[in-house]
C-alpha cells in the first residue's frame, strides 16, 4: 500500500507527502521523519505505520493530541480513503493506494510553500544519517 497526505489546511497547502511500507515519526524532533516547524506539535507527536494492507496512525501522548475527522485519536487508529488528519496547524487528506508497492527510488521530504511535486518521506528501516524536514510556517 501507498499513503499519500495531501496538505488542505496549513502551509505549503497542496504539497502531497508519499509513504511506502513502513513506520514514521511525525513531530518537531530532530529524530522524526517529517518535521514541523510549530510549537503546536509536540517533540514527537504521532506514529505512521504503512503496512501492505493498511495505514495505521496512533498519537504519541501529544500535548494537543492528533486529530482523525475531527475526533481526537486515543489509540491506534486504522486510516481510511478520505480521512483528514490534522496534526498541529496542518491537515492532510489521506488518499491510499491500496496494493500498490513503493518504488526503490532515493526519497526526499523537503517541502516548499509554493511546490506542489510529491516527497516521499524516508523510512526507519532505510537507516538514514539524516533526516529530512517539512517546514510549515508558525501560526500566529
Amino acid at each position: 500500500m501507498i499513503l499519500h497526505l495531501r496538505v488542505v489546511q496549513g502551509k505549503p497547502a497542496g504539497k502531497t507527502l508519499v509513504f511506502g511500507p513502513g513506520d514514521y515519526i511525525l513531530g518537531r524532533g530532530d529524530e522524526c521523519h517529517v518535521r514541523f516547524n510549530s510549537e503546536w506539535v509536540s517533540r514527537q507527536h504521532c506514529l505512521l505505520r504503512v503496512r501492505d494492507a493498511a495505514a495505521i496512525l496512533r498519537d504519541l501522548g501529544s500535548r494537543n493530541g492528533t486529530l482523525i475527522n475531527g475526533r481526537l485519536c486515543q489509540a491506534e487508529q486504522t486510516l481510511a480513503d478520505g480521512d483528514l488528519v490534522q496534526v498541529g496547524p496542518v491537515t492532510f487528506l489521506v488518499v491510499l493506494e491500496p496494493g500498490a508497492r513503493a518504488e526503490g527510488s532515493e526519497p526526499n521530504l523537503t517541502l516548499h510553500p509554493d511546490s506542489t511535486e510529491e516527497s516521499k518521506p524516508r523510512s526507519a528501516a532505510e537507516g538514514t544519517a539524516t533526516e529530512p524536514t517539512m517546514d510549515l510556517d508558525r501560526r500566529p
